[in-house]
Order: C-alpha cells, then sequence, then structure tokens
C-alpha cells in the first residue's frame, strides 16, 4: 500500500491514512476540545481574578452613612464642594441638620 510523502511527516493525517479519514478526524476533534476546555478555564480564571479585586468604597467619604456626623460632612464645611450627605444621599428627615 502506498503512502503519500506529505502524510509520513504529521502524524494526524499518517493515522487518518493508516485507519480511515474517520478516526483521523476524531483524534483532531479531541484535541480541539481539549484545546477549548483550557481556553474556558483560562478565562474563568482571569474573570474571577478581576472581580476578586473589586471593593465596596464611596466616591465621597459624606456618602458613607457612619460618615453623617462627621465634621467635613456638616454644613458649612460641606457646602463649597458640594459633599453635604444631604446632596450625595437621601437622609431621612430626623437626621438632616
Amino acid at each position: 500500500m502506498y503512502c503519500p510523502d506529505e502524510y509520513k511527516n504529521n502524524p494526524l493525517a499518517m493515522q487518518a491514512w493508516k485507519e480511515g479519514y474517520e478516526a483521523g478526524l476524531d483524534q483532531g476533534q479531541a484535541d480541539t476540545y481539549g484545546m477549548t476546555a483550557i481556553i474556558g478555564i483560562v478565562f474563568l480564571v482571569l474573570v474571577l481574578a478581576i472581580l476578586s479585586g473589586c471593593s465596596d468604597t464611596y466616591r465621597y467619604p459624606c456618602q458613607d452613612p457612619s460618615n453623617i456626623t462627621a465634621k467635613e460632612c456638616k454644613p458649612p464645611a460641606c457646602y463649597a464642594d458640594e459633599t453635604c450627605t444631604e446632596y450625595l444621599i437621601d437622609v431621612p428627615n430626623e437626621t438632616k441638620s
């Protein structure tokens, strides 16, 4: 049985030639599925790493409910830069100054 020269240096093509087209094709698809799984796992790890870097922070200190009574969040100190708590969050009427 004659084997074409271009198949001799390609193991997958050689296997397809020896065992038939479907057997070689199945091996190629199995390799593709394995690579897809590896890429998927790497992508998942990257997404989890990015999301683990997130943290809860406030853009302005006066947005933090624990700072409502802080000096820099009370008028007149906060009027100039408009960072008063009343401007940044909805505060119930009894805590407004």
